[in-house]
């Protein structure tokens, strides 16, 4: 066997990578038919392909539902999952009358990726609006709905990858966070951290509107000497793209959950997915929601877990596709 670094340099980028390493253990034959972009899996006298993160286990439907965050919304609300309740606003008087309803909110495109252009937790009028203006620029909606205002649902925030009928892991995801020297301001320490991602291959911490609301909302500042010790957290996002971690914790998760993430990806007509639950307590059913569904999930959150086993989640998402082909 090759080592990931290998696999990696074979592919192109680390999605496809993980795929081929999955191809080879399970004696599939593969093809990088364009670096960094598209392979060719070849089992016997069926072949498919993989794009990216894209695989053939999700429809141009599903996919569509699951880009257009209200639409995800709707159609889980009408199969009963438990959704956050969200608006479409068109200005940023409607995100100011939404804020002055529910106070706790979340500004978003309607179409994003990674987190990119999503506010959590505005003060007040004047962060709304800002909020409201980066979720507008920040939008790849094409469509006149753009942004959405959302509740904010309090609690922990947990990946589950799904594959047909069954849950084949589950990673608690922490927000970038940077811990305290009594020496370094929180610029600093950002830094240092991202030195530190990079040699992981991950993505940066990225300071953007978030964060500076984060801060200040625990009286902080990128210029501030945290103490020795101190955990600060710095967005409440909590994306692998913009400096968040992971922990495997599937041995904690109660079936109540993972019954909930597999009636989610099938209520949108797929059979593959990432789907985000935020929960207060995930060990029982407690109060929960489900705020997205990736239809083309990224698998290194799985791989690059800071606590917990590496799960190699390709592996059974190939033998599925492998025996979903075998069976036609």
């Amino acid at each position: 066997m090759k080592t990931y670094s290998e696999y990696l340099k074979e592919a192109g980028n680390v999605h496809l990578a993980y795929y081929v390493e999955a191809a080879d253990i399970l004696g599939i034959k593969y093809s990088i038919i364009v670096p960094k972009l598209i392979a060719l899996f070849e089992y016997q006298n069926k072949h498919w392909f993989i794009i990216n993160t894209v695989t053939p286990l999700t429809s141009s439907s599903s996919a569509t539902i699951c880009k257009r965050k209200q639409l995800t919304n709707q159609v889980l609300s009408r199969y009963g999952i438990s959704v956050p309740y969200q608006e479409n606003i068109s200005s940023a008087v409607d995100a100011i009358k939404f804020f002055n309803k529910y106070k706790d909110i979340v500004i978003k495109p309607t179409q994003q990726l990674g987190g990119h252009g999503v506010s959590i937790l505005p003060q007040n009028e004047d962060e709304v609006i800002k909020a409201y203006n980066i979720a507008l620029e920040s939008s790849h909606s094409k469509s006149a709905s753009k942004v959405l205002a959302e509740e904010f649902i309090n609690g922990e925030n947990y990946r589950f990858l799904v594959v047909g009928n069954n849950v084949i892991g589950v990673v608690r995801r922490k927000s970038a966070h940077i811990i305290g020297n009594s020496k370094n301001t929180i610029r600093e320490l950002i830094q240092k951290a991202n030195k530190e991602r990079e040699e992981r291959l991950l993505m940066p911490i990225v300071v953007d509107n978030e964060v500076e609301l984060k801060l200040k909302k625990d009286n902080l500042n990128m210029d501030s000497v945290p103490e020795e010790g101190k955990q600060v957290i710095l967005r409440y996002n909590c994306n692998l793209t913009t400096g968040g971690t992971t922990e495997e914790c599937i041995k904690e998760v109660h079936d109540y959950y993972k019954q909930m993430a597999v009636k989610a990806v099938k209520a949108v007509g797929s059979e593959f997915g990432g789907v985000d639950i935020i929960a207060e307590n995930i060990s029982k059913p407690s109060k929960s929601a489900i705020n997205e569904i990736n239809y083309n999930p990224g698998l290194r959150l799985h791989y690059k877990v800071d606590k917990g086993e590496s799960t190699k989640v390709a592996v059974p998402i190939m033998e599925y596709i492998r025996d979903k082909y075998l069976s036609l």
